[in-house]
């Protein structure tokens, strides 16, 4: 019990940040999100630290348009799980609902980057 309240306490403090971005590199499309993440805790004092740290993710899309975007059509690097889901692109918005097909324990587990967010061109 004590471990699991660890775990949720150490998750507890996960945030995406609103805003993600349509970034282009060469002929490929990404779309960027960005957000906080705690540190995992190794001992009990470190439950309390409040370290941090900034993560992202760059999702490779066909194109930029407005519409759905298959969770099956994002392509992954070789080893990595694949998606299910979608993402959606309405003007300005972005709503991202995927899931991670892990094949090896045959489950779909929600993305931590699921959630909406306010969409621009990164120059």
């Amino acid at each position: 019990m004590f471990l699991f309240i660890i775990f949720l306490v150490g998750c507890a403090n996960a945030q995406n940040y609103k805003q993600a971005y349509v970034v282009k590199k060469g002929d490929k499309v990404f779309i960027e999100l960005k957000g906080r993440r705690e540190y995992l805790a190794h001992n009990p004092g470190d439950i309390f630290s409040n370290k941090a740290y900034e993560d992202s993710i760059l999702i490779e899309i066909q194109e930029f348009k407005d519409g759905v975007i298959d969770g099956k059509a994002i392509p992954v690097k070789p080893g990595y799980y694949k998606y299910e889901g979608n993402i959606l692109i309405n003007k300005n918005r972005l709503k991202v609902d995927l899931l991670i097909n892990n094949t090896d324990d045959k489950i779909l587990s929600p993305s931590g980057w699921n959630g909406e967010y306010i969409l621009k061109l990164k120059e």
